[in-house]
C-alpha cells in the first residue's frame, strides 16, 4: 500500500505507523494519548506506543482563557519501549492554574 493510505482508519498514515513501530492493519494500534486521569493532585498522563522506540511526553501550560501556545517542554523521555502501553504520573498537575496540556513525541 501506499505511505500515505490508511488502510485501518486510525488518522496514522502507513508511513507514521512504520516510523512508530504500530500495527497499519489495527485501527487500536496508533502512536497516542489515550488518557489523562487525575489521581489525588496528580496527573496520569496513558499512550500507545510501538516496541523498541524513543518517545518523549511534553507539556504546555494553558492560558485564563484556556488556550495553550505551542511551547511545549519536555517531562519525560522513555527509550527502547517494551510495550504497547506507557504512562507518566505528573506530581500535582491537577493542582495547576491554568491547566496543563500534553502531547507524545517520537524521538528520532
Amino acid at each position: 500500500a501506499s505511505a500515505t493510505a490508511d488502510p485501518d482508519g486510525d488518522g496514522m498514515d502507513n508511513n507514521a505507523e512504520f516510523l512508530t513501530g504500530t500495527d497499519p492493519s489495527d485501527g487500536a494500534s496508533s502512536f497516542r494519548i489515550t488518557s489523562a486521569t487525575k489521581e489525588a493532585n496528580d496527573i496520569r498522563v496513558t499512550w500507545m506506543t510501538g516496541t523498541g522506540k524513543t518517545n518523549a511526553l511534553e507539556r504546555s501550560t494553558g492560558d485564563s482563557g484556556g488556550s495553550y501556545s505551542n511551547n511545549f517542554t519536555t517531562i519525560f523521555t522513555v527509550t527502547n519501549t517494551v510495550g504497547m502501553i506507557t504512562n507518566y504520573l505528573d506530581s500535582s498537575a491537577a493542582t495547576n492554574f491554568p491547566s496543563r496540556y500534553y502531547r507524545v513525541r517520537l524521538v528520532p
